[in-house]
């Protein structure tokens, strides 16, 4: 059962008919009241939200493959330039120093936190880092599936469209020749601008 604490009984092997911390999967007998314990069941518990509210996001959607692979380097590179600015704007000893772990402690004045430090890369630098590495293997990942060549040739499908659409409507307006000569001088040039 989900809402039973998963300690077992050590003489008779029986599982305990307790309910778990919330986010744990012990009671506060078996463990449960322990700091880690109780963190990992905050964390568990924070997965568990954050997985509640991405299922409320909205219904599945129809996308091309590639479509949603430009949409990903798209997003995470927006990501990855939020991050960089936030490193960048960290102290510099913020970047190699921090707090490692806060555990509370009962002494005879009461609670008290016990905060260690260390040397180890910021979190937002290792964020960073993790986010430019996503980033690189969609990038890769849309190289290899050969998005720009797709891109290019529709976008040549396009320019050939838009070149004969033009030649039909040059043809109906029986043009002079002196405007014949004008369509191919100007016309070079307004798709330049176009393209530009």
């Amino acid at each position: 059962m989900k809402n039973q604490c998963g300690a077992k009984a050590k003489g008779t092997g029986e599982r305990c008919k307790r309910a778990p911390i919330a986010g744990g999967t012990v009671c506060r007998v078996h463990g449960g009241a322990s700091s880690s314990v109780k963190a990992a069941a905050a964390r568990r518990a924070q997965e568990e939200a954050a997985r509640q509210q991405l299922m409320a996001l909205g219904e599945p959607e129809d996308i091309d493959p590639s479509e949603a692979l430009l949409r990903l380097i798209s997003w995470k590179y927006g990501e990855v330039k939020w991050l960089r600015q936030r490193v960048q704007n960290l102290p510099g000893h913020e970047l190699t120093w921090g707090v490692a772990q806060t555990d509370v402690g009962l002494t005879a004045e009461g609670p008290i936190d016990k905060v260690t430090e260390r040397a180890a890369p910021s979190v937002w630098w290792a964020l960073l880092r993790q986010a430019e590495d996503q980033l690189a293997n969609y990038a890769e990942r849309a190289l290899r599936a050969g998005i720009e060549e797709r891109k290019v040739r529709i976008a040549e499908q396009q320019g050939d469209l838009v070149a004969a659409v033009m030649m039909n409507i040059f043809q109906r307006l029986a043009l002079t020749p002196e405007q014949w000569e004008a369509v191919h001088v100007v016309t070079p040039q307004e798709l330049r601008k176009l393209a530009a």
